[in-house]
């Protein structure tokens, strides 16, 4: 194990990010188990608060004491998950390092080089994010490598029994989610839903009536989702993959899917103003809200 001040990461890694979370335990478990499949080192990593965002100016005189007793915290936070992926596979190589740079920051660097980001999302929030001067969604649109946000299960079906199911609108990042949920499953031995949502709705029918020749549009559906899906099929055989349509909203159905997943896997729009505005508005419900983790494929 090392531990580094710079937030750097070598290649081959899978990223996690540590700042104490009730649930983080389980995210390391899961990064370990992902880790042993691909043969991966695992990169700890402890972003330090910014003294001035949370306390401001007035605590200017006891900064050194106040950094020194975050930095203490936070080295904690380390030797605990290290304590933990050493009991898990003490073959595993760990890497761990604390940062004062911004979450945002960080982000950029670590996941330049690494194949996966593991973040605790279960404890975020408008308020919480507030306070501790960082938003998920801004880390997750900053990132350059697949984001995990990670969210525990309620139920007590096995995570690893149950599908990953990924969202498909024909988009181009959503062929680039497609493709690493088709990884992913073939890597964890689960089966797969690929799901075209937004496509024609059993109400538009009833709206519509006889006016519309509703057999063809549901076979060019279901035609054009194969197209998509088939290609990666032949790439991954041993990857059980079921391909469905849903009338639904993006987020409703996805949402509702978590329920049964062991992971549900969006696309990225980009990293620009608009385009995180997009990105929120889908992955940021499923990251607060969702039944399982959510993976968000850049």
């Amino acid at each position: 194990m090392s531990n580094e001040p710079v937030a750097s990461t070598r290649a081959n890694s899978i990223c996690v990010g540590i700042d104490g979370s009730p649930d983080e335990a389980g995210a390391v478990r899961w990064a370990v188990r992902l880790a042993q499949l691909q043969h991966s080192r695992i990169h700890l990593v402890h972003a330090l608060p910014s003294v001035e965002w949370v306390f401001g100016d007035t605590v200017f005189a006891a900064r050194q004491g106040l950094d020194s007793e975050l930095h203490h915290v936070g080295q904690g936070y380390l030797d605990k998950a290290v304590r933990l992926v050493n009991e898990l596979d003490p073959d595993i190589e760990v890497q761990s390092s604390i940062s004062d740079a911004s979450s945002v920051e960080l982000m950029k660097s670590l996941s330049a080089s690494a194949n996966m980001m593991v973040l605790t999302s279960v404890e975020s929030g408008p308020l919480r994010d507030f306070a501790f001067g960082y938003s998920i969604i801004e880390m997750v649109n900053a990132a350059q490598c697949p984001v995990l946000a990670w969210r525990p299960r309620t139920d007590e079906n096995p995570s690893e029994s149950l599908p990953i199911v990924v969202g498909v609108d024909g988009s181009e990042p959503s062929r680039r989610a497609l493709a690493a949920a088709f990884e992913l499953a073939d890597t964890l031995g689960a089966a797969l839903i690929a799901v075209h949502v937004g496509a024609v709705r059993a109400k538009d029918e009833l709206d519509y009536g006889g006016s519309v020749d509703w057999h063809h549009l549901y076979e060019a559906e279901r035609t054009w989702l194969q197209k998509i899906v088939d290609p990666l099929r032949e790439k991954y055989p041993s990857v059980q993959v079921t391909a469905q349509s849903s009338g639904s909203t993006v987020a409703r159905e996805l949402r509702a899917l978590s329920a049964s997943a062991q992971i549900i896997v969006v696309g990225s729009r980009g990293r620009g103003r608009l385009s995180g505005a997009i990105l929120g508005s889908v992955s940021q419900n499923l990251i607060h809200h969702a039944e399982c983790p959510v993976l968000v494929v850049h």
